[in-house]
Formats: C-alpha cells, sequence, structure tokens
C-alpha cells in the first residue's frame, strides 16, 4: 500500500522539477525576444536556481530526493552541453557566455552537499543557498558591468569590484538570518556576518571555473556551524586572526613570487590552520611564507609571478591534510610532521630554484645549503611542541635529507615545471613521501628499541 507519507517524496519531486523547467523556458525566452546579455541570463539562471533550492528542506526531511534531483539535473545539464540541437536552443540559456565554466555542475554539487551537512537545521541551509545565489550573483554582475580593477585567477580574471559587491552581499545574507531566526545575540551575530563575509569573498575570488559554487556554500555551512556556537570574545579573536594573516599577506605582497590569488589562497590555507589547529600550527607556515624569498632567492623563471593559486595549494598540501587529521583525530602527535612539511617545502622549494639559476651546479652542495636553511622553519615549529620527544625531533630533523632525496628521484624535468606550474605537485609528493618516511622508519626504530 502507498501512503501519505510515501508520495510526498515524489510530489515534492515533481514541484522542484517543474519550477526548474518553468525558469529554464521562461529564461530562454527572455533570451530570445531581448537583448539582454548572455551572462546576464546565465546569473538569472543561477538566482532562480537558489531560489528554487531554497525549497528543499520544506519539501524533503530526508536526503535520498535531494540526491536523486541533483542526479537527474545532472544529466539534464550534459544532454544540453552535448546534444548540438539543443545545446544551440535552450542550452543557451547556460552556454552563450563566452568563457568556459562548469559552474553548473558546481552548484548541483554544492547544493546536495550543504543539505546533506546542515541536517534540519533550515536557517542554516538557507545562509548557504542565499551567499550561493544571491552574493555570488552580485560578485558577478557587479564585475561584469563595473569591474575596473581586475586580477588573474586560474582559467580567468576576476575583479575587486565584484569582490566587494560579495562581501557586502555575504554580510547581509548571514546577518540578518541569524539575528531574526536565531537566538544568536546581536553583537555575536554580527561578528559571524563580518567573519564569514570576509572569508567567503577571499574563497569566492580565489575559486575559478565555477568551483565557488561548491566551495563558498560548504565552507559556508562548515564555519556556520563552529561559529554560532561562539561567543563575542570568540568570535573577536576570529576576526584578528582573519585580519593579521590578511596583514601578513598585504605585507609581503611585494616580497613574493605568488600571484594575487596564491596570496589570496596563503591567507585562507592559514585561517585553516588556526582554526583547526590552534596559534602553533600557524608558526611554520608564517615562517617559511615571510622568509623563502630571504633564503632562497627568485628564480629567473618565465614570469615575475608565475606561481598561482594551483601552485600554492600543491605546496600546502601535505599540511591541509595533516593539520585536518588533527582535528578529526585530535592527536598531537601530527604536529611535528607538520612542522617537518613546511620545513622540507624549505629545502625543496630552495633546491629547485638553485636548480634553476645553476642547472649544471653541485646539487648535493645546493641540497646540503638549503637543509641548513630550512631550520630556520623547523626550530620555531618545534619549539612551540608541547611534545618533546627526541625521536620525533630526530624524525623532523631527517624529514629535509629524506625530501630531498625523493625529489631528487622524481620525474619533475625542470623545463616542464618552468612552463607548467602545475607540476609542483612533485613537490608535494617529494615532501609528503620523506616525512611519512622518516616518521615510519623513527616509530620503527622506536618500537624495536
Amino acid at each position: 500500500m502507498i501512503t501519505a507519507a510515501g508520495i510526498a517524496p515524489w510530489l515534492g519531486i515533481g514541484m522542484v522539477c517543474a519550477l526548474a523547467a518553468l525558469l529554464g523556458v521562461a529564461l530562454r525566452i527572455l533570451q530570445t525576444t531581448t537583448d539582454m546579455p548572455a551572462e546576464t541570463i546565465r546569473k538569472l539562471f543561477h538566482l532562480g536556481g537558489g531560489a528554487v533550492a531554497l525549497t528543499l528542506p520544506w519539501l524533503f526531511d530526508v536526503l535520498w530526493p535531494v540526491l536523486a534531483l541533483g542526479i537527474a539535473c545532472m544529466i539534464v545539464f550534459v544532454i544540453l552541453r552535448v546534444v548540438p540541437t539543443l545545446h544551440e536552443g535552450p542550452g543557451q540559456v547556460l552556454q552563450a557566455v563566452p568563457r568556459h565554466s562548469m559552474g553548473e555542475f558546481w552548484f548541483l554539487l554544492g547544493v546536495t552537499t550543504v543539505y546533506a551537512i546542515a541536517g534540519n537545521d533550515v536557517v542554516v541551509y538557507s545562509i548557504c543557498i542565499l551567499i550561493l545565489a544571491v552574493a555570488d550573483t552580485a560578485a558577478a554582475l557587479v564585475g561584469v558591468f563595473y569591474g575596473k580593477h581586475t586580477f588573474d585567477v586560474p582559467g580567468g580574471t576576476k575583479t575587486r569590484e565584484g569582490s566587494g559587491a560579495f562581501l557586502l552581499m555575504a554580510f547581509l545574507c548571514v546577518h540578518v538570518p541569524v539575528l531574526l531566526f536565531t537566538d544568536v545575540g546581536r553583537l555575536e551575530s554580527l561578528l559571524t556576518a563580518i567573519n564569514l563575509g570576509l572569508l567567503m569573498m577571499l574563497a569566492e575570488a580565489d575559486a575559478a571555473r565555477g568551483s565557488d559554487n561548491f566551495v563558498v556554500p560548504v565552507l559556508v555551512v562548515l564555519l556556520l556551524k563552529v561559529y554560532l556556537g561562539m561567543n563575542a570574545m570568540e568570535l573577536g579573536v576570529h576576526f584578528g586572526a582573519i585580519a593579521c594573516l590578511s596583514m601578513v599577506v598585504f605585507i609581503y605582497r611585494n616580497d613574493t613570487t605568488l600571484s594575487t590569488d596564491a596570496l589570496i589562497g596563503a591567507t585562507l590555507a592559514g585561517y585553516a590552520f588556526w582554526l583547526f589547529g590552534g596559534w602553533r600550527w600557524v608558526i611554520a607556515p608564517v615562517v617559511m611564507f615571510a622568509t623563502y624569498t630571504w633564503l632562497v632567492g627568485r628564480p629567473r623563471l618565465a614570469g615575475s609571478r608565475l606561481f598561482n593559486a594551483d601552485v600554492l595549494l600543491a605546496i600546502a598540501a601535505p599540511g591541509l591534510l595533516l593539520v585536518t587529521a588533527f582535528e578529526v583525530f585530535g592527536s598531537e602527535i601530527l604536529y611535528l610532521p607538520f612542522v617537518a612539511v613546511w620545513s622540507a617545502n624549505l629545502a625543496v622549494i630552495g633546491t629547485l630554484h638553485r636548480q634553476f639559476e645553476a642547472p649544471d651546479g653541485p646539487a648535493l652542495q645546493f641540497a646540503s645549503i638549503n637543509t641548513l636553511k630550512s631550520l630556520v622553519v623547523m626550530v620555531p615549529g618545534v619549539l612551540a611542541s608541547e611534545l618533546y620527544q627526541p625521536w620525533g625531533i630526530a624524525a623532523t630533523l631527517l624529514s629535509v635529507p629524506f625530501a630531498l632525496a625523493a625529489f631528487a628521484l622524481a620525474d619533475s624535468p625542470l623545463q616542464r615545471l618552468q612552463t607548467q606550474p602545475a607540476a609542483w605537485w612533485n613537490v608535494s609528493v617529494s615532501v609528503g613521501a620523506g616525512t611519512l618516511a622518516s616518521f615510519a622508519l623513527l616509530g620503527l626504530v622506536k618500537r624495536l628499541l
């Protein structure tokens, strides 16, 4: 027997499908009967899609209908891309823009992920969707029509004016719902909105090819679950941390080989280290960031600011994995490997830079010199540790030559590194492998003894 409870999800699915179809038809008619720019049409679809997504918590109390809708919509989007007749017809609502974007797919993944994480918390879910739909649309339209000051991101450019519009709308999308529909105090609501607005502005500016449609709402739901449990003092400390990290990046922006998007990524990574690990977990990456151009110099590469966010992510990946593991498992034993990967990063990058400058130079001498330089990062990080175990300190010291040895064995031709910064993942793999090997070896020795 089919009960009313069994019918309800299917009625909800039908309603959502009808609303989405109506939105697509209306925008196609608007597109063919007016001279409205393609970017505006696409963003109206983005805004309307957000409005449809806002209905989900009221229509469903389980996850499977949302997953089913997400999969069905992805199939429709693929068909609109690959079938020529549909691509040149209704598919133009999304595909008429000159830039390449996978934003509609990221949008579906973002909505589904946020629904899964938020659970039955309608306020948190709604804030995420509002930022995704309203703030992102405002940033895109202001950037397109009024943006004058651009900066590069992987796969395109963004504007400061668009980022400013995103900040304002994100602030309102957080502050108003939190103040009106939760028990959070006025000051706490204000600080929550400021912190989230700043962080999401940075995340949106740093994301490319539509990935902000996933990155931003997922970060919002994760941070809201942390911020809504904080008092005003704690939120103020977080604001101070964000401001300090941004100031460090701003001060050293002319003394680094990182591009603007990589500098933004450095701020976000630094905040993640502080949020998940605490102040000690910021020391090693900040010391490395502040000293690496002084310690290892600037290589004469094809561009003066070659290293974009892709390179930064490659370098920061081992550290991000370790601090995430610390957040999940709470094991203090992960701190020294974290210090080790940043020390090894400095040594490997320094050796690589020297190879750029003198390809035929003595590789062993370069590696030895940069091993000594890595102590600048290692010493303050180790001193901040709460566990002064001899084997752990020895493993930290050993991780640098291990990482250099792994890098020497890696298949990473210098010519490829000069032309494709994404190949810097070889640095990340070498650092991770060297650190893992050193701690595994010393751990085995400790157990045997």
